[in-house]
């Protein structure tokens, strides 16, 4: 693929394919009510929300504790059905 060709994500998912993809994703995922996403959607637009997103005094990442795997396997955890696999070498998919 050419890089000029690569589209931003903004512009990617709101291709027709895409919107009808979400769509249908609608049906077999319990998904909130769109009224509920758009408040959601607005409260995280607001100074309150900011204030408290960016009000955080330090952060600790423990990757005995999580990673991108772990990660990876609580998302495909909430499909109905999904079995996550994960596979590769040994390191951090190890201590889950």
């Amino acid at each position: 693929m050419k890089p000029e060709r690569i589209m931003d994500h903004n512009e990617l998912f709101r291709q027709e394919a895409y919107t009808q993809l979400f769509e249908h994703k609608k049906t077999f995922e319990r998904s909130h009510p769109e009224e509920v996403v758009m408040q959601q959607h607005e409260y995280s637009m607001t100074a309150e929300y900011k204030e408290k997103n960016f009000d955080r005094k330090a952060l600790t990442v423990n990757p005995a504790k999580a990673c991108q795997p772990l990660g990876a396997i609580y998302v495909a955890s909430g499909f109905e059905g999904c079995l996550p696999y994960v596979h590769g070498s040994q390191g951090c998919s190890a201590y889950f």
